[in-house]
């Protein structure tokens, strides 16, 4: 399912560090590595020269050798002086990329309303899996721990589940992705139901979770069947808070995540739970396009 993966940087991520890594990101069964930086600046004399400046800079940090490569494993480096997201979509297409890898600092809503955010622009528009990291994952880890985080790209994934349409969508992806012949990335998943109380006590809690545990049972037997290792979980609370507490107390690498409605501008009054989680969360977060775009 990943055998091509995209990795935009704005050079002040992180991302460059992975020019050093990419045989361990590999492992994963990739074929082929694209880095790409976008320096898109307004053409007037003094921004021209930081143009310039900001490009050598590119050239440096994202000088990428082969000699140690597997059989089969390739690299490319596109530098490019266009909108970021335009020349990303771009890529993807022109390149037949199976995955994205980016890196966002944590961000408000109302933040992305006002000044933007290539990342969730680019969710709202791609047809193709895009994983997000904090750029402090990449900038506080030794080059031993990187290079073990690279091999273990998605490892274990954290699955928050409801049943829902877009729940079953996630699923139907890690499935797909479980199927995949070896190598692939995925070895384990944690399926987290959390019944939300909006913190109100409910009778009908109880008789929910009961409901929630034998589905995710049949779930477990599943994923199982593929090869996995799975865990499930219910919780009764609010989603964004218990899903956060859960994945403190896991081993996971990565929470998955499908939704239409990240970014919308109805999130200003009424917040969705995956966008919630892909501007709070510490941990990586694999967002999953919704059904029907691709």
């Amino acid at each position: 399912m990943f055998k091509r993966i995209l990795i935009p940087t704005n050079l002040a991520d992180g991302l460059p560090r992975l020019v050093n890594f990419i045989p361990q990101l590999a492992v994963n069964g990739l074929e082929k590595v694209i880095f790409l930086h976008c320096c898109h600046i307004e053409d007037d004399f003094e921004r021209i020269r930081q143009r310039e400046k900001q490009l050598t800079k590119a050239r440096e940090l994202l000088t990428v050798d082969q000699s140690q490569f597997p059989p089969g494993l390739t690299a490319e480096v596109i530098i490019e002086t266009r909108r970021a997201v335009d020349v990303i979509l771009e890529v993807i297409e022109q390149h037949q990329i199976d995955l994205v890898l980016m890196s966002r600092p944590a961000r408000s809503l109302l933040d992305e309303k006002i000044f933007g955010s290539t990342t969730i622009d680019l969710i709202q528009r791609t047809k193709v899996p895009v994983m997000i990291a904090r750029p402090h994952l990449f900038w506080v880890m030794t080059s031993e721990e990187l290079a073990l985080r690279c091999q273990h790209l998605l490892r274990h994934v954290m699955i928050p589940y409801d049943h829902s349409p877009s729940a079953q969508h996630l699923l139907q992806q890690i499935k797909t992705l479980a199927q995949e012949a070896p190598p692939h990335p995925l070895a384990a998943c944690t399926l987290v139901w959390v019944i939300n109380n909006s913190g109100q006590q409910d009778l009908s809690a109880n008789q929910k979770v009961k409901e929630a545990e034998t589905i995710l049972a049949e779930i477990e037997k599943e994923l199982a069947g593929l090869g996995l290792r799975v865990k499930t979980i219910t919780k009764v609370g609010t989603p964004v808070t218990e899903v956060e507490a859960v994945a403190h107390e896991l081993d996971i690498h990565a929470i998955g995540l499908s939704s239409a409605a990240v970014g919308k501008i109805w999130e200003l009054s009424i917040p969705s739970f995956a966008g919630e989680i892909l501007r709070r969360s510490a941990y990586p977060v694999i967002y999953f396009p919704p059904s029907g775009r691709g």
